[in-house]
């Protein structure tokens, strides 16, 4: 009986569904749940969550630029057992080591564009002073449970380096491809500028007078034009063609192919395999990967005849990529059902660098109103300071009276004319002085307060000014960034 009563319970709770609606419906909310928590990374920090939450680990383990490395095998466990990272853990780190503006620094082998990396218990890695400077805004960050909800992790990382620029950034979801190139930090910096300066009369065109088109670590050649260029980043979709770089020279009676650049989409390891295809047909006489430590690219192919490279070997050597500018933007939710709202985004490269900015200009004016109230909170304990020596006295009255705080507050004089506008204040100084001994107090040197005192005024005038103009904040921060300045290898 109560067998037939469950079925009829269960039966009653089934309803019909048209199978291609259900379908539609979970595979859509399949693919929004990969892109938000997998394959896009926001624009702001410029990470992908499982990136994010590796940074995040090994700040939690400290593993600073000053201090020794850390297993990787360390970090990304605890980055699986704290953050629930959706994706390869380990592949996220070397990531974030082999990338032209690592955020982290590694130790050993974390391979190269032929060679996978070592396992992650031989390898070792720590915070780069890139990943520093990602990290230095992190008082101000939002912080949302982790999936278990007994600790904390940031919804982005409010990052002073432009990671999201400079790092190429793909991902494959359900019916979407995200494809954003890498770009030379120095032009991006500059081109930042021009925004900043510039405001809204800004435009694509000018852009271009200071990134002259993407930047890749293996060199190469890009074909297209600039007109092309300017396409791709007017509509954040579209094509560009590169060009290993290479020279061709006459041996005897063969010719030699040295290419010394890998352009993007270039597979090293398909390329030698087709070549000693051609080795056993007898039109080339052997390939050969010559790489080494001082030079990362080089592979030199023999051939018998130049109309074979024309005709069957150069267009191996020119690729097209394709590419979608596709990002996130992650933020606390408002609501009880969910932590972090995602909104995803398909902007053109002008209003990705534009919405970077002004998230640049919240963080500053956050993170200076920040120093700005622990500064003027300094003034007040300096103040009190210089009136408890220049009154000793009193000091000494209080403690031989039963109201302490109080006769302080009505007795000293700096505590007694703040008492009229803060009262509150004026008491929590009070017993801050009280909890300081009568001998630390008589031992403080007067003149070294009020110098300390002066230097702690500027600085408030300082941040005040910076308030009132946060923009030249910003422009400081990015001049800052020099430091981290490479050429540019990729040929334009």
């Amino acid at each position: 009986m109560v067998k037939k009563k469950v079925e009829e319970e269960i039966v009653e709770q089934i309803s019909n569904v048209n199978i291609n609606d259900l379908l539609s419906k979970n595979i859509y909310d399949y693919g929004i749940d990969i892109l938000e928590d997998r394959v896009l990374a926001d624009f702001r920090d410029g990470f992908k969550p499982a990136q994010r939450r590796i940074l995040w680990t090994a700040r939690d383990l400290k593993a600073y630029p000053d201090s020794k490395t850390v297993k990787s095998a360390r970090i990304t466990g605890d980055c699986m057992g704290k953050y629930h990272p959706h994706s390869s853990a380990y592949g996220s780190l070397v990531n974030l080591v082999n990338s032209d503006y690592p955020v982290l620094q590694g130790q050993g082998n974390f391979g190269d564009i032929n060679n996978g990396p070592a396992a992650e218990r031989y390898t070792e890695a720590r915070i780069s002073e890139i990943g520093m400077k990602c990290l230095e805004c992190m008082p101000v960050a939002d912080l949302v449970p982790n999936y278990g909800g007994d600790l904390m992790e940031p919804v982005v990382i409010p990052s002073r380096f432009p990671n999201f620029f400079v790092k190429d950034c793909a991902g494959i979801a359900v019916g979407l491809k995200c494809d954003i190139p890498a770009h030379n930090l120095e032009e991006i910096v500059e081109a930042f500028k021009m925004i900043i300066k510039k405001g809204p009369a800004a435009t694509v065109n000018d852009l271009l007078k200071y990134i002259k088109g993407p930047d890749y670590a293996y060199g190469g050649k890009l074909l297209s034009t600039t007109a092309e260029i300017a396409e791709l980043y007017k509509n954040g979709e579209g094509s560009l063609k590169y060009e290993c770089e290479y020279t061709l020279v006459p041996e005897g009676n063969k010719w030699l192919l040295t290419i010394t650049g890998y352009c993007p989409n270039f597979a090293p390891e398909s390329f030698i395999n087709k070549m000693l295809e051609f080795v056993k047909t007898g039109d080339i006489v052997y390939v050969n990967d010559c790489a080494n430590k001082s030079e990362k690219v080089k592979l030199e192919v023999l051939i018998k005849n130049k109309d074979f490279f024309e005709s069957k070997i150069h267009k191996l050597l020119i690729k097209t990529c394709n590419y979608r500018f596709y990002a996130i933007q992650r933020n606390k939710s408002t609501t009880l059902d969910k932590d972090v709202q995602v909104d995803i985004l398909v902007p053109n490269m002008l209003e990705l660098m534009t919405s970077w900015i002004e998230w640049r200009k919240e963080i500053e004016t956050k993170m200076t109103k920040r120093e700005l109230e622990l500064t003027i909170d300094k003034e007040y304990r300096l103040k009190t300071k210089e009136s408890a020596v220049q009154n000793l006295s009193v000091i000494k009255d209080a403690l031989e009276d039963n109201n302490t705080v109080n006769y302080i507050v009505t007795n000293l004089p700096y505590l007694k004319t703040l008492h009229t506008t803060n009262a509150k204040l004026a008491k929590e100084l009070a017993e801050y002085l009280m909890d300081q001994k009568l001998t630390s107090i008589r031992k403080l040197d007067l003149n070294k307060l009020q110098k300390e005192l002066v230097e702690c005024q500027k600085k408030t005038a300082s941040l005040n000014a910076d308030l009132a103009d946060i923009s030249k904040v910003v422009l400081r921060e990015l001049d800052k960034l020099k430091v981290f300045y490479k050429a540019r290898t990729l040929k334009v």
